[in-house]
């Protein structure tokens, strides 16, 4: 039996693309684990908003901004446990500081990812997130 998968559509194409892009402009590791926490999470990087306040296009592609982010936040019309995630995910990629009591606004999905970039800042690869059985 042979399995085929519909083609992708073009805004998957375009979702992909720019979420690479991203990867690829994330130089240093703090900056690199940031951008693979807000593409593991997909719906807050999904926002046209919060695209432009993230990225600054220029001559050579494109530049994260952590900075211009922090100054919008709470312009972006996110929720709490949304502006939580985010403030976290700021704190890693940039000298931004947060409350560790932030983490007590996300739900299981966002707590794992933003623990697991933690783990990949500190360069550990011998612990795991998971649910515990």
């Amino acid at each position: 039996m042979t399995v085929t998968t519909p083609p992708a559509e073009a805004e998957d194409v375009e979702v992909l693309a720019f979420e690479e892009q991203l990867l690829t402009a994330a130089a240093a590791p703090r900056e690199q684990a940031a951008i693979r926490a807000l593409v593991d999470e997909e719906q807050i990087l999904a926002r046209d908003a919060f695209h432009r306040a993230l990225v600054r296009h220029n001559p050579d592609g494109m530049e994260v901004s952590w900075q211009n982010l922090a100054c919008y936040l709470y312009g972006l019309g996110l929720n709490d446990a949304e502006r939580s995630f985010v403030d976290l995910v700021l704190s890693i990629a940039s000298p931004h500081q947060t409350s560790l009591t932030r983490v007590m606004d996300l739900d299981e999905r966002r707590l794992a990812i933003v623990l697991r970039a933690m783990i990949n800042l500190a360069g550990v690869d011998t612990l795991a997130v998971g649910t515990r059985l």
